[in-house]
């Protein structure tokens, strides 16, 4: 580990002197309920992420998509050569259903048990936010680094990126005579950093050298024109709840075994649809982090009161590296108090499927496409929204200043993850033909319990503290880097 006796970065001082300001900044942005879902407050997020950047030392404007806005601040190094980090983040959050379940009210930021809880505190303000307040330091310790640094954060992150996607989509222009094109700003990144998700559950700083990709979809079956009356009609007449939950459980097939006695499959969990796990992509150095993290396992299963994993395979091994499919709901017949004995016309299920590296979320809907037809051909399958998966290999020269931060600013070993098991739309950058080959680090700052997109989520106030100074290390020692 790296000797914390002295200061992580120069800016540390500035940062704690300016704590507070930093800290009040954040609560005018959690304020703004900008859910991208319905819309609600995007535009005076737009503005107010603008504002935020701009009153911390970077020069920001929006940049307005067939979507949400984006939000764009640079800093410029004096020298052309310098590296050029692009931070990336969102201003968007999730909906905060069911108010009853927060214990303060979910846009108005409060301090208690030494943690910051308000809706997008951790995601993905707070740790957004970070970068700015880093960057604000930096200047007032007079000790800004040989860096370019630039920040990109979206509106859409939480509801398919889609003005992210057109953004980067339209890679044309040049930028020698037209700076104001779309992704024109950021073609020179030699690093796209997302500090986004929870630390890994040990608490300890997390690397992640990529991410799962996400595909969503909706299966829909109807078998008659009314629900019907379960005794004037049950039995010959087809029920659609039974009939869509026996194309649900096709989608998964287990091993030979069974424990008999807790009396379900084991060794399974594995997606039984032709085609799904061509093209995945699992490198021996993958394998050989999973193997390395802490063996967690029966605490995940106490603390979750689960009786059995749907796996007797490696926990993490299973979560990290496998893709998935997981039903997310189920919608059929009559669902209010007591009972009433109908067979159901119509049945909905809403599903997602969780994609590693290699696999293509198109190509993945086209096998699940067929795999439905060929079990009940009147199931309609519609596609929702999806990203695809990331992977930057674990030797990127990216790494070694981002882990040396890691060990100075919270004081211990880091965590390296090949994958997030989450998704983000860091894939989307390489679809610009500049950054094809760039590396896309993501290094979290929220506590592993934030509750993102629960109730009650929060941000742990030392985690806001150490996201400050973890950016602003990073920066002076990626100056020195071989990008």
């Amino acid at each position: 580990m790296t000797d914390t006796s002295a200061p992580a970065s120069a800016a540390d001082d500035a940062i704690r002197e300016r704590l507070d300001d930093y800290r009040e900044s954040l609560f005018d942005l959690l304020r703004l309920r900008t859910v991208s879902a319905t819309g609600e407050g995007m535009d005076d997020g737009a503005d107010a992420t603008r504002d935020l950047l701009a009153d911390h030392g970077l020069d920001a404007r929006r940049i307005e998509t067939d979507r949400y806005p984006l939000v764009y601040g640079e800093r410029v190094a004096e020298d052309p050569d310098a590296p050029t980090v692009v931070f990336y983040g969102h201003y968007d959050v999730q909906p905060a259903e069911h108010p009853d379940q927060w214990a303060s009210p979910p846009f108005e930021p409060t301090v208690r048990d030494g943690a910051i809880y308000c809706r997008g505190a951790g995601d993905n303000k707070g740790q957004f936010a970070a970068h700015a307040f880093a960057v604000d330091a930096l200047v007032r310790a007079d000790a800004v680094p040989d860096v370019t640094v630039k920040l990109l954060i979206e509106g859409g992150e939480e509801s398919g990126s889609l003005g992210l996607k057109s953004y980067l989509d339209s890679d044309g222009a040049d930028p020698e005579s037209d700076a104001d094109a779309p992704a024109a700003a950021i073609r020179d990144a030699d690093l796209v950093y997302v500090a986004d998700g929870p630390q890994h559950r040990s608490g300890r700083p997390t690397l992640i050298y990529g991410n799962r990709g996400i595909l969503t979809f909706q299966l829909d079956l109807e078998t008659a024109n009314a629900d019907l009356h379960s005794g004037n009609f049950g039995g010959p007449v087809p029920n659609a709840a039974t009939e869509l939950a026996e194309v649900v459980a096709s989608f998964t097939e287990y091993g030979d075994e069974t424990d008999s006695d807790r009396g379900y499959p084991s060794g399974g969990d594995r997606v039984a649809v032709d085609g799904f796990h061509d093209g995945t992509d699992v490198t021996e150095a993958d394998r050989e982090l999973v193997a390395a993290l802490p063996d967690d396992a029966d605490e995940v299963r106490e603390e979750l009161d689960l009786t059995h994993f749907a796996t007797e395979r490696d926990y993490y091994e299973r979560l990290l590296l496998e893709p998935t499919i997981t039903v997310n709901g189920l919608d059929a017949g009559y669902q209010g108090d007591g009972s009433k004995t109908v067979i159901p016309r119509a049945a909905t299920a809403k599903l997602d499927s969780r994609l590693v590296p290699g696999q293509d979320p198109d190509t993945v809907f086209e096998r699940i496409e067929e795999h439905v037809a060929g079990v009940h051909p009147d199931v309609a399958v519609t596609k929702g929204t999806g990203f695809p998966p990331m992977k930057t290999p674990v030797d990127t020269p990216a790494a070694p200043p981002v882990l040396d931060t890691l060990s100075a600013v919270w004081d211990a070993d880091p965590v390296e993850l090949p994958v997030l098991g989450g998704s983000l739309p860091a894939a989307f950058f390489r679809r610009v033909d500049a950054l094809a080959d760039v590396p896309v680090l993501v290094v979290p700052y929220a506590n592993p319990d934030q509750g993102n997109h629960s109730p009650n989520e929060h941000l742990d106030l030392d985690c806001f503290e150490n996201g400050i100074r973890t950016t602003a290390a990073f920066l002076e020692r990626v100056a020195d880097a071989d990008l």
